[in-house]
């Protein structure tokens, strides 16, 4: 206990600092004998009102912030055999998981991700790089975590400190060399994987998202920035210059790779890395780059304009981690489909449907921009947006459908306990505002399901169907129930049932 309490600043420590302790847990429901139990004041809940049931549960050791005479009786108190006292709790789960579990960071080439859009498909893009040149790859993100022998879909993009270290623990153990992870936005703020050292950091953009959280942009900005705390020393960040929010960014003294997706960029701060000529089609993408002055080529089966971001991304962490650009190039030109990203599925018409995540007017806009560079026809869109979520994106998508598709079914997403017909009111809203609509055709259709078969009956030769917003989610949650749904699979069994007839 001693030592473990010792990565704590200003802890004071009362009782028996030699009691064993085998886990460390934030959640109370887990807690029990041999548990260090953290009671964390966070956004919607104040964990020291679940002391008492970690006692009740057998947990005689906690981490607390306020005084327990505030929560405990004196003889629930007494039941404790050790109890640490600390300014403020936010970070101790994190640090105290990460000294129980051996500091596996340390075992492992850490490779972290956080932006707005593309963090999924860039995480994978360097489990993948990583396991070619580096050997087995553990992840952990939006989709998954994966340990190496054992993947699981992943609840939280970013799992809490204790969730967070016992997975990378795993990975180690598992005979992982690396990890590629996604470090949410909520998760730096929150301090969730506090104490990790990173050999590298991507930042690769900032749009409008989770601002029923963090309120405003600068406030997200700087929750995103947190993640060059975590930079081992020397480590390097890699951002997207492209993108005015990093551009101005204040790294310190942190070495920086910069690349810039827009061809032929130069700027006065002249990127590391630059794009001179994309080759974009429905079989791939074919890049020229241009490293330092000197020319090299990456060629992916990854097809879309955002996707040459998101490949520019993973293939500068590469060099930012030491390895050669051949062989960056090499490893990433063998990086097939990330699910529920730009997934695609040929109709049986001709056209083709694509399952992306896109869930933000700017991620809206991206697929929409990359799926009409690929299209001889028409694009016919299919989204949402969530309940108890950031309202105001909710006109700003429909407006962007409006402008960029030629028909746009509104439809509900994950509801939540929102009224899906008032959140497909506040999409239908924006899209009403645009004036000269590129779009003719606008429906609303509540019924996912529905919304989706409407929207493929009426696709032709060389459209495009884009279903947006929940890409690889197999459930909708709608009031307090979790209802099996899944894009994929509703195009799937659609083209299946026209193969049936035909």
């Amino acid at each position: 206990m001693s030592a473990l309490v010792a990565v704590l600043p200003d802890a004071s420590v009362k009782g028996n600092r030699n009691l064993e302790i085998t886990r460390v847990e934030a959640d109370s429901r887990l807690a029990g004998p041999g548990v260090l139990f953290v009671a964390v004041k966070g956004t919607g809940s104040d964990g020291h009102l679940f002391i008492k049931q970690a006692i009740q549960q057998g947990c005689a050791a906690v981490v607390h912030q306020d005084p327990l005479e505030k929560y405990l009786t004196s003889e629930e108190q007494a039941r404790l055999e050790v109890s640490v006292q600390l300014p403020l709790t936010r970070s101790a789960p994190a640090l105290l998981a990460r000294e129980l579990t051996d500091r596996p960071d340390e075992k492992l080439i850490t490779a972290a991700v956080t932006g707005t859009n593309g963090k999924t498909t860039v995480a994978f893009l360097l489990q993948e790089m990583l396991t070619r040149l580096e050997g087995p790859c553990g992840m952990m993100g939006t989709i998954c975590y994966d340990d190496g022998k054992e993947s699981v879909p992943a609840p939280l993009t970013t799992p809490g400190g204790p969730v967070f270290f016992q997975w990378l623990q795993r990975m180690a153990g598992a005979g992982c060399r690396s990890v590629a992870m996604e470090l949410s936005s909520h998760a730096l703020d929150q301090e969730r994987t506090k104490g990790l050292l990173l050999s590298v950091a991507v930042m690769i953009n900032i749009g409008r998202d989770h601002l029923d959280y963090h309120v405003d942009i600068p406030t997200y900005v700087q929750a995103k920035a947190k993640i060059m705390d975590y930079l081992k020393p020397a480590a390097s960040m890699v951002i997207n210059t492209s993108d005015e929010l990093l551009a101005g960014l204040d790294t310190g003294d942190h070495p920086v790779l910069s690349f810039d997706p827009r061809a032929k960029a130069r700027t006065s701060d002249f990127p590391d890395l630059v794009l001179n000529k994309a080759e974009l089609g429905l079989n791939g993408t074919h890049l020229e780059l241009d490293f330092q002055g000197n020319p090299h080529e990456l060629k992916s089966p990854l097809v879309g304009r955002f996707n040459v971001e998101n490949l520019m991304a993973a293939w500068s962490a590469g060099l930012a981690l030491g390895f050669d650009p051949q062989d960056v190039s090499r490893a990433l030109a063998g990086v097939n489909q990330v699910p529920g990203r730009l997934e695609r599925f040929l109709l049986p018409k001709g056209g083709l449907a694509v399952v992306d995540y896109a869930h933000t007017h700017d991620a809206l806009g991206a697929v929409l921009h990359a799926c009409d560079e690929l299209s001889a026809g028409r694009l016919l869109v299919v989204f949402g947006c969530g309940g108890d979520r950031d309202t105001g994106k909710r006109p700003l998508m429909g407006q962007v459908a409006a402008g960029q598709a030629d028909a746009v079914w509104i439809t509900s997403d994950n509801p939540r306990t929102e009224n899906p017909t008032a959140i497909c009111a506040d999409i239908a809203a924006g899209y009403h505002e645009v004036k000269e609509p590129r779009s003719k055709i606008m429906k609303v259709i509540e019924d996912r399901r529905d919304a989706v078969v409407a929207a493929l009956e009426f696709a032709e030769e060389g459209d495009i169907v884009i279903v947006a917003g929940k890409g690889h989610e197999d459930y909708q949650l709608v009031g307090d129930k979790v209802l099996d749904l899944d894009d994929r699979v509703i195009i799937r069994d659609w083209i299946g049932a026209q193969d049936i007839g035909n």
